[in-house]
């Protein structure tokens, strides 16, 4: 007999999360791969931008492509074959010998990032009960979230080890298995739902409400702007400007991705409880003095700030999933699309900004336009759907 207090969670979403897991394992692994890399293939930094830049695009940006493809169509296949893309992709990058075999290399794990997060979103939303569909979604994204940390640790493991470029090939093992599982329980995970999928009626087209929408994707924007520009200015901040430790730097960032992982699904299980629009507010309002005061800290006051701030900033990740697919129905797989890729990845594109800022005016400066985006983002949460502090 099943435990009550887990009849919520059913086996697909387990399933599910795991693979999200498996597939964002790459995600967080190749930054860990990058200086090897460019001391191996003798690669410029325009290069290794280059590298990053077609990640970026390869794994988030065209995601609504692959909404839009899995609106008009059901794929459930194409769960298991893009884990399987994802991990290869990253086993054979250390293999690459020419820089043009390991941008192809690059591509294919990014395309398999690109391919699995519409569909599997998509099959979260119709595998969940609406009065839980948040706390769902929130298990979904842990399991991204964790893989990306995960990811990033092992990689650092395993370099360090005899072989090392090459030891990436232990990432096919876990993209093989996965993909396994996914294409042995097709029918669970893919449930008979998805025969919706490119079947939305003319009216379900007009609920969909273009102006709340913009506010929302403008919102992710800001706070992944925001996310991504504190991952990548923590350690420079710390090795560079502060002459500190790369080890320390190292801990502080692993920290801060880590708090994000519980704060995906606590927030998305207290959204479900007291509304979307509460929990993307507060979670700006509630980070603004915690950015403001990183620079301003140190020791162990700095790895519990950081941690309570990936955690408020990311609480609020899954959330907006679920408020765009809502906001969309009918087209959950392009309101993936959008969120978790198209304008999370142009959120690195707002990072290169302040690498502009920072060579003309200094890292300090950096963090402080990182402390005014919160309130940016908390005044475009003012005008979401839904009222504060109630059941939306």
């Amino acid at each position: 007999m099943s435990n009550p207090k887990f009849s919520w969670l059913p086996q697909p979403l387990l399933l599910l999360s795991l693979s999200h897991m498996i597939t964002d394992l790459s995600q967080g692994a190749l930054p860990i791969l990058l200086p090897s890399l460019k001391t191996t293939l003798d690669l410029s930094y325009t290069q290794v931008g280059i590298i990053v830049l077609v990640q970026n695009v390869t794994s988030s940006i065209i995601q609504p492509i692959f909404g839009v493809i899995t609106d008009k169509v059901s794929l459930p296949w194409l769960l298991p074959v893009s884990v399987f893309l994802s991990g290869l992709g990253l086993a054979i990058t250390g293999f690459m010998s020419t820089y043009g075999t390991l941008l192809l290399s690059v591509i294919i794990g990014g395309l398999g990032v690109a391919g699995f997060h519409p569909q599997a979103s998509k099959s979260v939303h119709f595998v969940s009960s609406d009065a839980l569909r948040g706390r769902s979604m929130g298990l979904f994204s842990v399991g991204g979230n964790f893989g990306m940390a995960t990811g990033a640790a092992f990689m650092m493991l395993l370099i360090t080890l005899p072989g090392g470029l090459h030891n990436s090939i232990w990432f096919v093992l876990p993209g093989s298995v996965t993909a396994l599982l996914l294409w042995r329980h097709l029918d669970k995970v893919s449930p008979h739902s998805f025969h919706r999928a490119g079947k939305a009626t003319t009216a379900t087209t007009k609920s969909i409400q273009m102006a709340p929408l913009m506010v929302l994707l403008t919102f992710i924007f800001c706070r992944s702007t925001l996310h991504a520009g504190l991952s990548t200015y923590i350690p420079i901040y710390y090795i560079n400007y502060l002459n500190g430790s790369p080890v320390y730097a190292g801990y502080l960032l692993s920290l801060f991705l880590f708090g994000g992982v519980f704060g995906t699904f606590i927030g998305a299980m207290l959204s479900d409880k007291f509304g979307r629009k509460t929990i993307i507010t507060f979670s700006m309002v509630v980070v603004l003095p915690m950015v403001a005061a990183i620079p301003f800290t140190s020791g162990i006051t700095t790895m519990v700030l950081l941690v309570f701030t990936g955690f408020a900033l990311i609480s609020s990740f899954a959330t907006t999933l679920v408020l765009s697919q809502e906001m969309m129905p009918g087209y959950e797989g392009m309101a993936s699309g959008l969120t978790i890729g198209l304008t999370i990845g142009l959120g690195g594109v707002g990072v290169t900004g302040l690498g502009y800022i920072a060579d003309l005016s200094g890292i300090p400066t950096v963090f402080k336009i990182l402390a005014l985006l919160p309130i940016l983002g908390g005044l475009l949460a003012l005008f979401l759907p839904g009222r504060l502090l109630q059941r939306d």
